[in-house]
């Protein structure tokens, strides 16, 4: 990253300071593999929420739910229900994984305004990509299509499919951040910042390239393909039941 931190960190305003901002993921790596990400996240002020599967090791968080793997998007939908539910001043809640790192020249609490301030309140998704992994020819890399690591509002959260959670549900692991963007895009709610990186710590980055035990099922050409052609007609019949719950007046 070329950008340098600043010599002090950005003033906030009051109701900047007062708003919560959460990095909500399910989590299977080894406690130690896994603090060495999620410290990253607290230290720029964010709260930590996990999803553990039965039997998991704990790892020191804000608030943990566990049960039996539920898959990706309902384990999210499930942390972000929570979230909202025990915390009122949450606005914006993050997702992605303990392989992603926050951007590091930014507070959790300045992005949360600037997302606020952005889309006129927390109905909306925003996915930092200045993280330009796989970048081809044309300069799209592979955060431009994807909502990856986002962002998303309070009342996206509330709302989405009719209330049942940001995230569609159909999907065991893939396809979720893909259908997640078209959706957004489709609502007119959707933000890219490349002045933002996330940076994403892929198997597919590291010297060995070695993919870890836990993905091999959500990774298998099976389960890829099986997946790819859910999204596939859902995008082709315009992502079915993505539709808000109508907001009701306070």
């Amino acid at each position: 990253d070329e950008r340098h931190r600043p010599d002090s960190l950005p003033h906030l305003t009051g109701d900047s300071v007062n708003m919560t901002t959460w990095y909500a993921i399910p989590s299977k790596r080894p406690p130690a593999e896994a603090e060495s990400s999620l410290r990253q996240w607290r230290q720029q002020g964010y709260r930590v929420a996990l999803w553990r599967d039965s039997g998991d090791e704990p790892v020191a968080c804000d608030m943990l739910l566990t049960g039996p793997y539920p898959g990706y998007a309902r384990a999210v939908n499930a942390l972000c229900g929570e979230i909202v539910r025990r915390d009122a001043d949450c606005q914006w809640i993050v997702t992605g994984g303990d392989d992603i790192q926050p951007d590091p020249f930014s507070l959790a609490a300045q992005i949360a305004m600037d997302c606020t301030v952005h889309f006129g309140g927390t109905f909306g998704v925003m996915q930092p990509t200045g993280d330009r992994w796989g970048e081809d020819a044309k300069g799209s890399a592979y955060i431009d299509r994807i909502c990856g690591s986002p962002w998303m509002g309070r009342e996206w959260c509330e709302r989405m499919y009719g209330g049942r959670g940001p995230l569609f549900e159909g999907y065991a692991h893939m396809f979720v951040d893909e259908e997640l963007q078209g959706v957004a895009v489709r609502l007119g709610a959707l933000w890219q910042r490349r002045d933002l990186c996330q940076h994403h710590d892929h198997w597919m980055r590291s010297e060995s390239r070695q993919m870890p035990a836990f993905l091999a099922m959500a990774n298998s050409p099976k389960h890829w393909q099986e997946s790819q052609a859910l999204f596939n007609r859902r995008k082709a019949a315009g992502f079915p039941g993505h539709e808000p719950a109508v907001r009701v007046a306070a």
